[in-house]
């Protein structure tokens, strides 16, 4: 008797976005796919790494700081990234003040992006893994308050625009976020950009 195949689909890291993730994906890519055609990306081969520090909209107002690492290859911008988050200005119903809120987060993300010889952009989305502390009601006493730490997937997202001001150094300015069930949030740092490895845009 023969065994039937499954009909299922792959499981790939596109199909595990919301929707409007899987557009921002390949609008993300389209681009540089077109330009492909007809030149080389000036960011092929570049490899750089970002340490950054700014704001974001989680738990009301709170401060950020991390670094990220890229990669591009002749397809594909891949990026690694570590962020933490600790509440900064509590929301005006906040009830708790004995702690702060804090994220920690890390992922991959891939994306594109373009460049020159003094300046780069670039766009990536991706998936990773958050570990959040917060405040809430003990459960058998409402009028007190314990720490609790959760774990949840996230859809992290990241542009990025920089120029180069050394054949090494770099300042940039990102605009983040993080889409998850936990704490989702938008925010903007500025970074300082260490090239590892430059591309095919410099000689």
């Amino acid at each position: 008797m023969g065994v039937v195949g499954s009909t299922s689909s792959p499981i790939t890291p596109l199909t595990r976005y919301p929707i409007a993730m899987r557009f921002l994906f390949l609008f993300l890519l389209l681009p540089s796919a077109v330009l492909a055609q007809y030149t080389a990306n000036p960011l092929e081969g570049m490899r750089w790494m970002t340490f950054s520090g700014g704001a974001n909209t989680a738990d009301y107002r709170s401060w950020q700081a991390g670094v990220s690492y890229a990669s591009r290859s002749e397809v594909i911008l891949t990026q690694l990234r570590a962020m933490y988050s600790q509440e900064l200005i509590e929301a005006p119903d906040d009830t708790c003040f004995s702690t702060k809120n804090k994220l920690a987060e890390i992922g991959i993300l891939w994306g594109d992006g373009w460049g020159g010889r003094n300046w780069y952009v670039s766009g990536s989305v991706g998936m990773g893994l958050n570990v959040r502390s917060y405040c809430d009601f003990e459960i058998q006493n409402d009028s007190e308050f314990r720490t609790v730490t959760a774990v949840t997937i996230g859809v992290p997202a990241q542009v990025e625009a920089g120029v180069w001001v050394s054949p090494t150094i770099g300042i940039n300015m990102l605009l983040l976020g993080n889409w998850n069930f936990r704490q989702p949030y938008a925010g903007a740092h500025l970074g300082c950009v260490w090239r590892m490895k430059p591309g095919k845009g410099r000689s």
